[in-house]
């Protein structure tokens, strides 16, 4: 008898047909590194200039590979031919590059880049205007001079590019060879690409729906595939009650311990430890099932009902593993920074909603939802478990977290459709240290601002961003603003 392959709506075993088998990996980039030269200048100057040049194209292919360890440069060697254009491309375009780094070793014509380029013209292009050294000499030669002619080359295949609609979006850095600023400027502009590219492939899990009210949160997610990337899925609840009811004692039971002997849990009973560890269970089991990278679970009131607990405990534990990103109230949008930040930084921001503010300190209290990477506690040993002072239709105290985040650069941010498209708030702040938690039975943190705080607030509100924060440890502004820019909506950055 013929086994029919089933949607995974209704399948019982692990193969459908409208998901993929195996899960898509974080791709490793390909770099492509175009340098050029000039093969008029190597007879004028036969002894050492082309030596010199491939010396200083060499330094960076290698400071490149040292600051991309993840992914893999391309280098064909100098370009300082026609033919060795046509050479290059090719092998670029052979190879597959996703990104390509131009620097220019000489003054060089357009023609050749042009040559080169046109294999390879849908991958961006960061063009590296670069020399030997950042001082001037003033005892130079004209061969120097012409070791150090980037900016002439540069300028004109930059305004060629111009001329012929190539490239707008056409990143440019500028330091010497040995400029550690300029390659860390590199490195993050690779790192967004990167995590842009990723996020294409990301299958974003979503059991319930945007909680009622929240129309900041609504989103459609043709719009999202469109124009930021992810794979939307919607997963009927009863898949995650399913695991729920499956889920096996000893399983239960690792977990369950763990947590009794990690917390200082104050005012649980054994059964709502007990039924957070199961739903710990029956949510990793729901990603793992469907292939999920991500997923935001309403919660309230369904599910906390049936399961007579919270996902606190089972998403604090998600975010720990930074294997899987998630967050509740159907806050798609967040998580698809959530995602973001945790592609570029390695761990899982913590997911905030906006609170007071003190004018002295120009400063906001963040009140997190009971869930968060407890690495981020000021001091890990006065993190307490206690209940879910939000209580949806539970049976027993629930389950959450009581601590305050530790101090140190933060970086703000979120998405939000409006009637002009998608846009993107960037905030850099710094968490002051709070040297006792605040006793709210919540997460909290205290975000000092580089803006004025009333103006700031002013801003957030009539531009109308949404009401939930994401909060990640790090600059990760710049990464941020690149990805806005490849996925062409706005952004608003303090």
């Amino acid at each position: 008898m013929t086994a029919f392959i089933e949607s995974f709506e209704t399948a019982k075993g692990n193969v459908f047909g409208d998901l993929l088998t195996t899960k898509v990996e974080s791709k490793t980039l390909k770099v492509g590194l175009v340098t050029l030269g000039f093969f008029e200048y190597w007879r004028m100057f036969p002894d050492s200039l082309k030596a010199n040049v491939t010396a200083d194209m060499t330094c960076i292919y290698n400071n490149l590979s040292k600051h991309l360890p993840q992914d893999n440069v391309i280098w064909p060697g100098i370009i300082d031919t026609l033919d060795a254009a046509e050479a290059a491309g090719k092998q670029l375009a052979a190879e597959q590059v996703d990104l390509i780094v131009y620097v220019a070793g000489t003054y060089c014509p357009d023609y050749m880049a042009i040559q080169a380029l046109e294999h390879i013209r849908h991958v961006p292009v960061l063009l590296f205007n670069t020399q030997h050294d950042n001082k001037i000499n003033l005892g130079t030669n004209y061969e120097n001079i012409l070791r150090n002619s980037a900016l002439i080359a540069n300028l004109q295949l930059a305004a060629t590019f111009k001329k012929m609609g190539w490239y707008k979006e056409l990143k440019v850095v500028v330091g010497s060879i040995e400029d550690v600023s300029a390659y860390d400027e590199i490195t993050k502009y690779i790192r967004s690409y990167k995590a842009y590219i990723n996020l294409k492939s990301t299958n974003i899990g979503v059991i319930g729906h945007v909680f009622r009210g929240m129309y900041d949160f609504e989103y459609d997610k043709t719009m999202i595939k469109g124009t930021l990337g992810p794979n939307i899925i919607s997963i009927q609840v009863d898949h995650l009650l399913e695991q729920f009811d499956k889920a096996t004692d000893e399983e239960i039971e690792a977990i369950n311990e763990a947590t009794k002997n990690r917390f200082r849990i104050v005012g649980l009973s054994e059964d709502d430890i007990y039924k957070s560890s199961r739903f710990y269970v029956a949510l990793r089991n729901t990603l793992e099932r469907f292939r999920l990278d991500a997923l935001t679970l309403l919660g309230q009131h369904y599910v906390e009902q049936k399961t007579g607990t919270t996902s606190y405990l089972a998403n604090t534990l998600m975010h720990e593993e930074a294997k899987y990103v998630v967050n509740t109230e159907g806050d798609v949008h967040g998580l698809i920074i959530m995602s973001l930040m945790n592609m570029l930084s390695g761990k899982v921001p913590a997911y905030a909603e906006w609170g007071e503010f003190d004018e002295e300190l120009n400063a906001l209290l963040m009140v997190h939802h009971g869930y968060a990477n407890t690495e981020y506690a000021t001091d890990r040993s006065t993190v307490q478990v206690n209940r879910s002072p939000e209580q949806w239709g539970l049976q027993g105290s629930g389950f959450g977290f009581e601590y305050t985040l530790k101090p140190g650069e933060v970086t703000i941010s979120h998405l939000i459709i409006d009637a002009e498209g998608y846009k993107m708030l960037i905030v850099k702040g710094q968490a002051l240290h709070i040297p006792e938690n605040i006793p709210c039975e919540e997460i909290t943190a205290v975000i000092q601002l580089e803006t004025p705080i009333k103006q700031f607030l002013k801003e957030l509100i009539k531009e109308g961003f949404a009401h939930h924060c994401i909060i990640g440890y790090g600059d990760l502004t710049e990464e941020l603003s690149n990805i806005a820019d490849f996925m062409k909506i706005r952004k608003y950055m303090y």
